[in-house]
């Protein structure tokens, strides 16, 4: 099967046989005319085919990845469910630790940074109003938790909009 350049190269010779006969349409250019003419109909019928079944097959993708990430969203909260029921249960009865034949399962101490953003950079807003920067650069203020955590861990206060919270955490090993 000719492939659609060559079929365009045949129905430029055509053109150039059909001026070199001073326009004339001789019975051998008529059948060949027709043949690279039906040629290319078919090229053209069968890219069109290969386009129809491509998007096909791209949207039958579509709809297995949009299952497969419903089926991976079902299995994260079933795990989340268990996880929270067993931390509950040992809460519950003052279980710390629990072993099995293949894994321990414990309740671990930590403590959480919470920050109210709005409260904590407020202070430091008008410093950054007076930098007097060009439109085109703006600055982004970000309040790390693990900084925060780490200058205020020994110490009795903490800045307004920070505190910290004692949670119990389950570790699986």
């Amino acid at each position: 099967m000719e492939t659609l350049y060559q079929l365009t190269e045949q129905m430029s010779a055509l053109e150039s046989l059909l001026e070199d006969n001073g326009g004339e349409l001789t019975p051998d250019i008529e059948a060949l005319w027709q043949e690279t003419g039906e040629s290319l109909t078919r090229k053209v019928d069968n890219y069109n085919a290969l386009i129809i079944k491509l998007k096909n097959y791209s949207s039958n993708l579509d709809a297995e990845i949009k299952r497969l990430q419903g089926l991976k969203k079902t299995a994260d909260n079933s795990l989340k469910n268990v996880k929270e029921h067993i931390k509950s249960v040992m809460e519950q009865f003052g279980i710390d630790k629990l072993e099995g034949a293949y894994c321990k399962i414990s309740l671990a101490s930590s403590t959480s940074t919470e920050v109210d953003e709005e409260t904590v950079l407020a202070p430091y807003l008008s410093r950054i109003a007076n930098l007097n920067l060009p439109e085109w650069i703006t600055a982004d203020l970000k309040v790390s938790k693990t900084a925060l955590k780490d200058a205020f861990k020994d110490k009795d206060v903490t800045p307004a909009g920070v505190s910290f919270v004692k949670n119990k955490s389950l570790r699986i090993k």
